[in-house]
């Protein structure tokens, strides 16, 4: 997937005290703060459309004090350092949108500055964090809203990896998922978990392709299988048939059996 990158049009203030650090987000052209009494001017002419990314917890903890008496919208605040939970209500209250560190997995500073310049930031991932008692991952996107996804979601690939829910990472600047040695697609991720993508993507793929034989192939694919997977029941060379289109008319079985390893009813499949 390629990224298309606009000019930034928004403020950026970056909380950072590493200048090496700095440079790798030159492309936002960001106002460095370095230092506390480097804060109020930043307070002052902050936005709604400004993007606050602090690597310093110091820095943070200043801004809470100063901007609190002032409950504004700051814009959106990325906090890439631990945070304590209890200042997430008060971080809420000054900013629209917040995305924060709970165990550091987050893209280095060249990566995130490239999806936070790119026009599809929203279809890209900047970091997340795991919840193993709840069994969910929840995944932080280049605009910074969220996307919270279950264990479930990580298959065993083709060749066995199994995912290591101990091990996430954001990769690829933005576009895969890993867990040690195991990866997926952020697109897939986003086609399974997110209504607004996946209607947006198959308006596009209607309009791009309408056989069934595509979805069967595009389903297939976001669900990891080979088309060895389907048999016994159907060979590898009639799903071949079918998804390069033909196969004029699917038997009754053949379409129940295809539905079955896929996971979804009949109906559903050219859907996708």
């Amino acid at each position: 997937m390629n990224i298309k990158v606009k000019p930034a049009k928004r403020t950026m203030i970056l909380l950072d005290r590493r200048p090496k650090r700095a440079a790798a987000f030159a492309g936002l052209h960001p106002e460095v703060v370095s230092s506390v009494s480097g804060l109020l001017d930043s307070v002052t002419h902050s936005s709604k459309d400004s993007i606050w990314v602090s690597y310093e917890s110091n820095l943070t903890e200043a801004l809470i004090k100063r901007a609190s008496p002032t409950p504004a919208s700051l814009g959106l605040g990325l906090f890439l350092h631990e945070i304590d939970l209890k200042t997430i209500p008060v971080l809420s209250s000054l900013f629209r949108r917040i995305a924060f560190a709970v165990d550091g997995k987050f893209l280095p500073a060249e990566e995130l500055a490239e999806v936070l310049e790119a026009d599809n930031r929203e279809n890209l991932l900047i970091g997340g964090f795991v919840n193993e008692a709840q069994q969910t991952i929840t995944l932080w996107r280049g605009n910074l809203l969220s996307l919270t996804v279950p264990f479930s979601a990580f298959e065993n690939s083709g060749d066995g990896t199994k995912p290591d829910f101990k091990a996430l990472s954001v990769i690829d600047c933005g576009q895969t998922v890993k867990l040690g040695n195991y990866e997926a697609a952020v697109d897939s991720l986003l086609y399974e978990y997110d209504p607004l993508y996946r209607r947006e993507i198959s308006k596009k793929r209607l309009q791009e392709d309408r056989s069934f034989g595509a979805s069967l192939r595009r389903l297939r694919k976001q669900r990891g299988l080979r088309r060895e997977d389907f048999e016994p029941d159907v060979a590898a060379k009639t799903v071949a048939r079918i998804e390069q289109g033909k196969v004029t008319r699917i038997q009754k079985t053949t379409l129940v059996s295809l539905a079955k390893h896929l996971s979804v009813k009949p109906d559903e499949i050219a859907s996708y």
